[in-house]
């Protein structure tokens, strides 16, 4: 017995001094994250987020949509450095894991409903990627979660946070400076015709330079000493805003005006000791709050002064957008139909009147312009409501953090009270890009820091001792994410370019296949560009290329097109371009017919309110010389909205075809007599001057 008690000790004695070991060395990890580590590490996302921030600047005319993917991935890139940083931080030392925070629930919570709708949608693989032209699919969102998550919980003071506020200021500085030459006429600054500068349009730089706008006027407000810094913050802000005027950005310069009215308000009637002037103040904000929620609504209500003055503004169009929009969120009220797959919805409740000047002639819409339909659309009601909470939870944090902890001042709490209502506001008529979600993560990150700031000598360590196979998880995750999610869509995005610029066929063809399959990211509309240049070389080149060569070509997109299909069965566009794809197909190969006949008949019942579905099928009833068809398809796309050009050109070219010339006369006359600036589109068919004088 006292042999093997003897024993039991020893083997007690060796477990504790492996338990003291193991202890040991997990000790000295913890202690190597508690010092160098940490430091690095926040060196890390500190400066990611710095860099992440200079985003807007990033641009290349050598990547498909130049304006939009190339600082999308630029910004998702140092979203998931960061991300990843941090969460190494966090397994290692409490101190960096996220304490109770509305700001971070309410952000938390929509991203969930957001996944769900995606799932559940339509098309999750659209909802998830997105697309080059856009990139504001659950990627970016995951991204921009992670990215708030990591720079509010690891961005410990104030001093901290406004060298970060002086980065974007500083990059959105540049950008105003380079709006307003743009302006000007320099073109050294000019990078589209559609202005914008680095960000590509005048809505989406508006969009960005409102939010360092308000910036500007939190650092102002927040520097005390230096006079000439002061006066430096003071010229970037109104540089910004003489920028969004210039530019035309009317969304962002009227948030801008209206949030700098607010700000005044909220002085008036929380910062002014006098109980007159503050009840003033107060109720100048009442009414205000009133007049802008009456306003919203009226925007949506037909006949009435609010709604008729926008609809001067923009367009009719928009009025017809955002009536598809209500249709589609009725079909599917609860979850959307996932975010991104507006481009599916579109079609199904098409308005004839969009090929029209009177609603805009813009007839491909993926958006609806406003922010309130978008989100409705893409994830229901549940996700609306979401939605609407990150804001109300801004409010309320800045609220009790001001007024019942007071451990915010004033200008903390106005400017960035009213900064997400003004982003609110003229995201009623706009949609987000890379620069105004960019700049949305940020806000959300820094009031979640304010949420559950403390002083610094309350901010201790809580190192906890971990071993090592956590850390070796986040950095194989970590760099997954980083491959499959920037990485392979920074080549895909090069590689688009580079395809179709290879002057030899087989090569090009081959180049389709290999880069549509480096990264789901915009698939649908890779493909489609693929198809339309191939359909393109096909048709310019039909009487004097090798036929085979010509097969070649124009087999390689179909069946590029054919896989999108089963991809997305729903999507109206896919359809509609592998009925125009066949219908040039059939030129070659008469036996293609049938596969235009199939498609075109799909298109139509997925939007017989689109005159392009009565064109395409027109088409291919020529083909099978159906001309009673094709002439009443012809006819019913003039029926359906009796103001659109086209349609009467492809009825009279139908009729010319049919071998009816008297008919096809009669079409151009009603089109010219309908718009008489239709007359040089129909010289073939009509003496010019003497129809010019009819019209007089």
């Amino acid at each position: 017995m006292g042999k093997n008690s003897r024993l039991k000790k020893e083997r007690k004695m060796i477990a504790n001094n492996s338990q003291e070991s193991n202890d040991k060395e997990n000790k000295s990890l913890s202690d190597a994250v508690s010092t160098g580590w940490e430091s690095f590490l926040k060196t890390i996302i500190f400066y990611g987020a710095s860099l992440a921030l200079i985003a807007p600047l990033i641009y290349s005319s050598k990547y498909y949509f130049p304006f939009v993917g190339p600082k999308s991935l630029y910004f998702m890139f140092f979203c998931q450095i960061i991300f990843f940083a941090w969460l190494i931080l966090a397994i290692y030392n409490k101190k960096y894991r996220p304490k109770q925070n509305a700001i971070i629930l309410a952000f938390g919570l929509f991203i969930l409903l957001m996944a769900i709708s995606s799932a559940f949608g339509v098309d999750p693989s659209r909802s998830f990627w997105s697309k080059f032209e856009r990139m504001s699919g659950l990627l970016m969102w995951f991204c921009m979660f992670g990215f708030s998550l990591a720079v509010s919980c690891t961005l410990k003071t104030v001093k901290e946070w406004k060298r970060i506020f002086f980065v974007s200021l500083g990059v959105a500085f540049i950008v105003a400076v380079f709006g307003i030459l743009e302006r000007l006429g320099v073109k050294a600054v000019t990078f589209s015709d559609r202005m914008g500068v680095t960000l590509g349009n005048t809505s989406f730089l508006g969009s960005y330079l409102m939010f360092n706008f308000f910036i500007g006027g939190y650092l102002f407000f927040q520097e005390k000493k230096n006079i000439i810094l002061k006066i430096a913050l003071a010229l970037a802000s109104v540089i910004s805003l003489v920028a969004i005027y210039l530019q035309g950005a009317r969304a962002a310069l009227g948030a801008c005006v209206g949030g700098a009215l607010l700000v005044g308000v909220l002085y008036l009637a929380f910062k002014i000791k006098n109980k007159g002037i503050s009840l003033l103040g107060k109720v100048a904000l009442v009414l205000g709050i009133l007049a802008v929620v009456i306003s919203i609504v009226l925007l949506y209500l037909p006949n009435n002064l609010v709604h008729n003055l926008f609809g001067k503004m923009a367009t009719e169009g928009r009025f017809a957008n955002w009536a598809i929009a209500e249709k589609g969120f009725l079909e599917r009220p609860f979850f959307g139909w996932g975010p991104e797959n507006y481009d599916i919805l579109f079609p199904k409740y098409f308005n004839p009147c969009l090929f029209t000047a009177k609603c805009g002639g813009e007839f491909w819409f993926d958006r609806t312009h406003n922010i309130i339909l978008d989100t409705l659309v893409g994830v229901g009601a549940f996700g609306f409501l979401a939605y609407l909470g990150i804001f109300f939870s801004i409010i309320w944090v800045l609220r009790k953090k001001y007024f019942k902890d007071k451990t915010i001042d004033f200008w903390t709490f106005a400017v960035f009270t009213v900064l997400p209502i003004a982003y609110f506001i003229q995201n009623l008529t706009v949609f987000d890009m890379v620069g105004s979600l960019m700049m949305l993560a940020l806000v959300l990150a820094f009031v979640a820091f304010l949420s559950f700031y403390q002083s610094p000598e309350k901010n201790k360590n809580h190192y906890t001792a971990k071993s090592k196979w956590p850390l070796g998880i986040v950095l194989v995750v970590g760099f997954l994410c980083i491959y499959y999610f920037s990485y392979k869509p920074y080549q895909l995005d090069k590689g688009i370019i580079l395809a179709v610029q290879n002057q030899y066929q087989q090569e090009r063809l081959a180049s389709y296949t290999k880069w549509l399959s480096t990264s789901s990211l915009g698939k649908y509309q890779i493909t489609d560009f693929f198809a339309d240049f191939s359909q393109n070389i096909v048709q310019n080149n039909i009487e004097k290329a090798k036929k085979e060569d010509l097969i070649r070509e124009i087999e390689a997109v179909a069946s590029l097109m054919e896989q999108r299909k089963k991809d997305s069965p729903l999507d109206y566009r896919i359809s509609l371009k592998l009925a125009q794809i066949y219908n040039t197909y059939a030129l070659l190969d008469s036996s293609k017919i049938s596969l235009a006949l199939m498609y075109g008949e799909q298109a139509m019942a997925q939007s017989p309110n689109n005159q392009q579905s009565y064109w395409v099928l027109a088409q291919t009833k020529l083909y099978t010389q159906d001309f009673d068809s094709a002439n009443d398809l012809a006819q019913k796309a003039i029926d359906l909205e009796e103001g659109v050009l086209r349609s009467y050109q492809v009825a009279a070219q139908v009729a010319g075809v049919s071998g009816d010339m008297a008919k096809a006369v009669e079409i151009a006359q009603k089109a010219v007599a309908i718009n008489p600036d239709w007359l040089k589109e129909f010289g073939d068919l009509l003496p010019q001057e003497a129809t010019s004088t009819e019209a007089e």
